[in-house]
């Protein structure tokens, strides 16, 4: 027993751990800024917020891809109900989806893209930002 309690401990201490060491962005869409985690590696994308609880109120995940990926997500493992916006070479948002938590439905890009944002569910529409509105900045802050 002693064991099994020693494992999900140090279980728990790695998955925080790791979430910790993703590098962060600020990023600028409209007169809004939110910090997002980056998922650079195919690991860090596979994971990308599962297993976690909450999502800070101005805070998300940036999926990065090549050019000309088209790539889907679901939400396999992860709890909180997420919008995600898929975002083309030009900065420029081509779709919104609203994902529902531990949900396998999936959610394409439907046409090649190079970023993914994933915030918590209606925050794009409640700081009024659309399809057609542009990413103004990036700019990594650790």
């Amino acid at each position: 027993m002693k064991n099994i309690i020693r494992i999900l401990i140090l279980t728990f201490f790695l998955i925080n751990t790791s979430f910790a060491q993703l590098s962060k962005v600020q990023i600028e869409i409209g007169t809004k800024k939110l910090i997002a985690e980056i998922a650079e590696t195919d690991e860090e994308q596979s994971e990308g917020l599962m297993n976690r609880q909450v999502l800070g109120k101005d805070n998300g995940m940036l999926f990065i891809f090549e050019e000309g990926s088209t790539p889907c997500f679901w939400m396999k493992d992860t709890q909180i109900p997420l919008s995600i916006a898929f975002i083309s070479k030009t900065n420029t948002i081509v779709k919104i989806a609203d994902m529902q938590p531990l949900s396998l439905t999936e959610h394409c890009s439907g046409q090649p893209i190079v970023l993914a944002l994933e915030v918590n569910k209606g925050w794009f529409e409640q700081n009024n930002i659309k399809v057609g509105d542009k990413i103004l900045s990036i700019k990594r802050i650790n």
